[in-house]
């Protein structure tokens, strides 16, 4: 039960490096978000032969290495 005293005040108010910790989580949180979907939406736009061609090229290039 010591967490709770340290998480909370004796009035009930959340401190203040607790809330700016979950702000801070939050806000990353987005930002990786943000950047997962552009890339997957750019991935959508890409054309199908270059995705094939880079997937041909890694698939030689592993094969070469076993």
């Amino acid at each position: 039960m010591k967490i709770i005293k340290i998480i909370k005040s004796n009035r009930g108010q959340i401190s203040l490096e607790f809330s700016l910790l979950v702000m801070v989580v939050i806000v990353s949180a987005l930002i990786v978000s943000y950047y997962l979907i552009s890339s997957a939406i750019d991935v959508r736009k890409a054309d199908m032969a270059t995705i094939n061609a880079t997937s041909n090229a890694a698939k030689d290039a592993l094969s070469t290495v076993s």
